[in-house]
């Protein structure tokens, strides 16, 4: 570990030789159902005990297949679409086989989504300021974090099927027909919050509101 002002930053040499490597991009919920064994965050805004101070587009300085599982968390949307196979692509290198990642995006299927977002005259979105504090649209382009594109069970099934990953079960989603789908998810593989079995704004009626989906290795 590195040590500045007395702050123990956790790095990648650290977590080398753990018996067991669980990756979450982004800084981990303070929620107790976080409190996973080898839990790892990845961050652009932090390092402590439990963080790694790290961009998730860049390569990680690990070994091919060397965790044991991964999971991002409403972070992708913020990633802009077209980075995104690389993306997905170095987490499968660094992935043991057998391992999976846990991949959960908002899905703008949902009515709470796609009523609140801003749409061009054709109707397509172009803009949700709930997809962050500071985001903004201006000249065309989403600023301030928010959500770049607007995640959509087609879009990241075409996504995935660019990347590496053979096998891939979704669990929630808007279908072709704008049906919910919701099969039973098992949390203990990574927990989600926006889901209608934790958020209460899609529990009655009970529907999807992320796209939910394990990709396996």
């Amino acid at each position: 570990m590195k040590v500045f002002n007395k702050i123990i930053w956790l790095t990648f040499d650290d977590i080398k030789d753990w018996d067991r490597i669980f990756l979450y991009a982004g800084d981990i919920p303070g929620q107790k159902e976080y409190d996973i064994d080898g839990i790892v965050g990845l961050s652009i805004r932090r390092a402590n005990k439990r963080t790694i101070w790290h961009n998730i587009c860049a390569p990680y300085p690990l070994p091919d297949n060397s965790v044991d599982a991964y999971q991002a968390e409403d972070v992708f949307e913020h990633i802009e679409y077209d980075q995104l196979v690389d993306v997905i692509n170095e987490i499968y290198r660094v992935l043991k086989k057998g391992a999976y990642f846990r991949l959960s995006v908002p899905d703008y299927g949902c009515d709470l989504l796609r009523d609140r977002s801003v749409k061009d005259e054709n109707g397509n979105i172009i803009f949700d300021a709930g997809g962050g504090r500071r985001s903004r649209y201006k000249d065309g382009k989403v600023t301030g974090g928010g959500h770049v594109w607007f995640p959509t069970y087609e879009k990241v099934r075409s996504l995935i099927e660019k990347t590496n990953f053979k096998e891939y079960e979704f669990y929630h989603y808007y279908d072709e027909n704008d049906n919910s789908v919701t099969k039973k998810i098992d949390y203990t593989k990574g927990y989600v919050k926006r889901t209608p079995d934790h958020d209460p704004r899609v529990q009655n009626p009970y529907r999807a509101m992320s796209i939910v989906v394990d990709l396996f290795k």
